[in-house]
């Protein structure tokens, strides 16, 4: 099995990468410049830039030259940043939307030619709490995630009569061995010093670290999936299953009663 996992350079998509190794399979990671790779992983790194079209045209063709297909691709590219809808720029939107949504669309346009072509494969899109419940102060992430499981449901509905599988993974937060703030969670420009978008970043960086939940137990938990005959549209993790339910069934004052224990 030939396996694909953007954003392979750190994080989710670097132990997923091994563990796939580990189970035997042939994976390739992607990231901007593999030449500058601190730590040399385990599996071929391909330059991929998700925001450049021609660049992943030019990471797939590569690939399908050295193996002739493609099985899997785990689109694992993700930016996230905090600010209302008041502070944040269009720009830095449109930014994050370059990455989260047009990123992941790029390369699933980019492999699913060749997926036809074999019959069958399978594209795993990478969400979040934030694709089931708009967060407030975080509009832009939450959006982005609304979009990329409304875009990848449309997907699994059209290549199901071609074998082709779609499955959207919606983890928590992870743990992970990294500063607590940084490039993966940082503010808007255009938050002031006594805005509550602080704040959220503090208690964004606090609950990830206290997560009970590893990127080892997602990457596990994709290697489940991927290797099933009959694959799920999406697999809620942690407290995504419960929130899953609380959206779907619960009246708005209950709703609006978790977001203001949130910002409290």
């Amino acid at each position: 099995m030939v396996v694909l996992v953007t954003g392979a350079s750190g994080g989710l998509g670097s132990v997923l990468g091994r563990t796939l190794v580990e189970r035997g399979m042939t994976v390739y990671g992607t990231m901007r410049q593999p030449a500058g790779t601190e730590q040399d992983p385990p599996f071929p790194m391909l330059a991929m830039d998700v925001t450049d079209a021609g660049s992943v045209t030019r990471c797939v063709d590569q690939l399908l030259q050295r193996e002739r297909r493609i099985d899997v691709v785990v689109n694992c590219v993700n930016r996230m940043f905090i600010g209302s809808v008041e502070e944040e720029s269009v720009e830095e939107v449109r930014s994050l939307y370059e990455t989260n949504v047009f990123g992941v669309l790029r390369v699933c346009k980019a492999v699913l030619p060749g997926m036809r072509e074999q019959g069958r494969g399978t594209i795993v899109n990478m969400s979040s709490l934030g694709g089931l419940l708009a967060v407030p102060y975080m509009s832009a992430y939450t959006s982005a995630k609304f979009a990329l499981e409304a875009m990848s449901e449309a997907l699994y509905h059209e290549m199901k009569p071609h074998g082709i599988d779609v499955v959207i993974m919606q983890p928590v937060a992870m743990a992970m061995d990294r500063p607590a703030t940084g490039a993966h969670l940082d503010v808007v420009a255009g938050a002031g010093p006594g805005s509550f978008s602080h704040k959220m970043v503090e208690r964004m960086a606090r609950d990830t670290a206290a997560s009970k939940l590893t990127p080892e137990q997602v990457a596990e938990k994709i290697h489940d999936v991927i290797t099933r005959e009959k694959k799920p549209l999406r697999v809620p993790m942690d407290r995504a299953r419960a929130l899953g339910l609380v959206k779907r069934l619960a009246p708005q004052p209950v709703i609006d009663r978790l977001m203001k224990g949130l910002l409290r």
